[in-house]
């Protein structure tokens, strides 16, 4: 028998405009992963152009994550229709690890991706992404 797991994580979702802020807090699991995409895929069906979007993910805390999560969030994110994201990792516990993980994730799924030490150089970043 399979043992199920409850999310281990937790994010909070901020549209403007165009752009989705995801504010994230690790570490997590697959369980937090299949949670959040599928609340991120109402947002993009129900409040942003799902042609002309893009993210800034804001990690804090212990931002690790499981490998089958990470596989599970690079599955996604390959097959998504995010124009680009901003990544956010000064207020993780382990910036360097962090960034360095989940750029590496980012680049294989093609995903457009540059990280950033403000929240203000992101956006204005990601505004020039979009059409």
């Amino acid at each position: 028998m399979k043992a199920e797991f409850f999310p281990h994580g937790k994010c909070s979702f901020v549209v403007e405009g165009s752009i989705i802020t995801i504010d994230a807090t690790g570490p997590w699991n697959l369980e937090f992963f299949k949670q959040m995409h599928q609340e991120l895929s109402n947002i993009i069906l129900n409040d942003v152009d799902y042609h002309n979007f893009a993210i800034l993910l804001i990690l804090k805390g212990d931002s690790l994550a499981t490998k089958n999560g990470l596989d599970y969030h690079l599955n996604l994110v390959r097959k998504g229709p995010t124009k680009a994201l901003a990544l956010h990792s000064g207020l993780s516990d382990s910036p360097k690890i962090t960034k360095s993980i989940f750029k590496k994730v980012y680049d294989q799924a093609g995903l457009k991706n540059q990280i950033f030490d403000s929240t203000e150089a992101a956006k204005a970043w990601l505004t020039t992404q979009l059409t």
